[in-house]
Order: structure tokens, then sequence, then C-alpha cells
């Protein structure tokens, strides 16, 4: 049997991940169903200024609404799906009820919607912040506690449906069009940096930093693979500290402004394992702390030049 070119459905296709996960899927010609509640694509224009005809199927659609969802991917029929509509941490303190009925009942409805239109692989984003940490050993708000239970929606979809997913945990993603959530301060200072500004990170952590890049291009390549079971893997374990991405920052732009406060975040330093990860795709490319501030401030002086 000839099998079907790829197709992969993607939510909250106008963020920050989903904008860099739609430019490498195109890089590879892919076609995509894009869909979000916003028409707003700016943070992809950024980095697809002029995208190739007939590749990429701009949808409106919100994940809680289940009959919606369930009719636009019964009528697209993907091969694989990319969850990433979710409202992050700032969101989940300020509104937790509706934070909820997105980031765990439209999490459901993905789930739902994919099991009755057999679909074969999902891929969701969880979060470090799903990690336990603290003298609670637990999720320290509630977007991680919604990202944990997001876990165990998979885990149980797996046991009762047999449908695959893998839930991949980023962390701190850095890269052109990061401008919400708190961690989007380090995107801020290599911003700031490349343009010339003063910029202070408001904490100070040690933790991992990723390059949106490298992050996206892992979703591409494991939208296209095949696996069984509900797999969940961290994305990296490499661990830096504040002190490093602004050493980074400075060996990219001598005499750059940027500095961090005293603030202390806490995050997981270990216990990262990207073992399933590398089972479905091999080896993980990523490139040194420098070189993806290297990109960063370089796709930064583009877009300003433009």
């Amino acid at each position: 049997m000839t099998k079907r070119p790829d197709l992969i459905f993607i939510t909250g296709a106008t963020g920050f991940l989903g904008s860099w996960i739609i430019a490498r899927l195109v890089d590879r010609g892919i076609r995509v169903v894009a869909t979000d509640v916003s028409d707003d694509h700016r943070r992809l224009a950024l980095l697809k200024p002029e995208l190739p005809a007939g590749l990429v199927d701009f949808r409106i659609c919100d994940v809680t609404d289940a009959a919606a969802l369930e009719a636009l991917i019964g009528e697209t029929r993907p091969t694989g799906i990319i969850h990433l509509a979710a409202l992050q941490i700032p969101q989940c303190r300020e509104m937790p009820a509706r934070a909820a009925a997105i980031n765990i009942g439209g999490h459901i409805n993905v789930f739902e919607a994919a099991r009755k239109a057999g679909i074969e692989r999902i891929i969701y984003t969880s979060s470090i912040a799903a990690k336990p940490r603290g003298p609670e050993n637990a999720p320290s708000n509630l977007y991680g506690v919604f990202k944990k239970t997001d876990e165990e929606i998979a885990r149980i979809y797996w046991q009762d449906y047999r449908l695959p997913s893998l839930g991949l945990r980023p962390y701190v993603v850095y890269g052109v069009g990061r401008d919400d959530g708190e961690t989007s301060a380090i995107t801020r200072a290599i911003e700031a940096a490349a343009l010339g500004r003063d910029y202070e990170i408001p904490f100070t952590t040690r933790s991992c930093f990723q390059y949106a890049g490298d992050v996206a291009d892992v979703f591409a390549k494991v939208v296209t693979a095949s696996w069984s079971g509900a797999l969940l893997s961290d994305v990296t374990d490499t661990v830096h500290s504040t002190d490093d991405v602004l050493a980074a920052i400075r060996a990219v732009v001598p005499g750059a402004e940027v500095s961090s406060a005293d603030q202390v975040r806490v995050s997981p330093r270990e216990g990262f394992d990207t073992t399933a990860l590398r089972q479905v795709i091999g080896e993980i490319r990523e490139l040194p702390l420098t070189e993806g501030i290297r990109e960063t401030v370089s796709l930064y002086r583009q877009i300003a030049a433009r």
C-alpha cells in the first residue's frame, strides 16, 4: 500500500513554537493545517515573510469546541497532530478556570477527536513545569499542574484506547517570536543586545535553555515517525545558568548591556531524560548556547533591516 503524504494538523499554530514548527515543516515540503483561535500570523511572518504556495492551510479552531475540532480533523484527515494550544503561566494564574478549560479540556478534546479519526501520532507539549520541585516536591504553579494532568490523560488514552502519543517537555525556549510567558525574558535580553538596548532579566536561575530552531526540528522529525505507547521525554539534558546566557550574549555582541536581577527562580536542575525521544528519532541536534544566540541575534537584525 502506498503511504499517504504527510499532512500535519497543528493547534496553537499562531504561537511562538507553532510558528517555528510550521516554518521547519514547510522547509521539508510537508503540508500543514495550521489552526488557532486567532488569525494573527505575525510571528510566522517574521520567520517566513513568504510562504510557499499550497503548503499551509490556515483555519480558525478553538480546542474547547469539541464538535468543531472533531469535524475539522475529520475533514482534513491529517497523518499526525501536533497539539500546542495552551495558556501560559501568567494566564493560568490570572484566569484559572479558563486556563483549565483550554489546557486540560482542550487536551482531552484533541485526544478524543484523534481517537475517533484513527490518528496514529499525537505529539503534545508538556513542560518542565510539570516536574516536581521545591520543598513541596510538586509543580510550583497551575500551569505545571495542568501539564502534569495532560501527561496522565495521554497515559490513560494509551491504556484504554491504544492511542500513541509523545509528550515533549521543552523548558526555556528562546528565539524570535518568544514574546509571551515569564521566561520570554531570555529572548528579550537577546533581542535588546541585538538592537543595542539595555535589558535586565528579572530573575536568575539554572535551567535548560533551548534554541527554538532545535526544538522545532525535534517536533518536525517526531511527527513523521512511528512508535507505540504514551511516551514522555525531555527535549534536552543540557543545563546552564543565566550567567552562562549573559556571557554567551556578550560573546556574540561585545559590550552588550544585559544583566540579571538577584531574584532566584527555582527550576529543576537534574533528572532530565531524553531516552524516549532518542528511541523515536535517534540523536538530537542541539546548537551550543553561543551559536543559538548568534543565530537569534542575526535574525533580529535581519528583521530590523527589513
